[in-house]
């Protein structure tokens, strides 16, 4: 083999040895790549379930919120039933009997 030769296939190794690394390195980028794909999927997932959880617990506790209202809204209305039965008693009552004023001896 003539010193030539020798070059021209040391040349050719290192031609080979150099197409090898760029694979790898465009091979290793490829992985990062795919690395940072997967960070970001796995990113957004999750803060699109902590979106549907926050979603989740401001819509329980609007319908809490307008259960409560609705059970104040039924005692409230209770409440002035009572009070309007009570009323109607007094009214009935306070007609039924005589007024008395027990300081000038007026009795029934």
């Amino acid at each position: 083999m003539t010193t030539t030769q020798q070059y021209a296939a040391v040349a050719a190794v290192l031609v080979v040895v150099a197409g090898v690394g760029r694979v790898w390195w465009q091979l290793h980028r490829l992985r990062r790549v795919l690395r940072a794909e997967r960070a970001a999927a796995l990113l957004t997932d999750a803060t699109h379930y902590r979106d549907l959880e926050a979603f989740r617990a401001r819509v329980a506790a609007a319908v809490a919120e307008q259960r409560a209202a609705e059970e104040f809204t039924t005692r409230a209305a209770a409440d002035l039933a009572v009070i309007a039965e009570a009323d109607a008693v007094v009214t009935a009552e306070l007609a039924r009997t005589t007024h008395h004023n027990p300081q000038e001896g007026d009795t029934p």
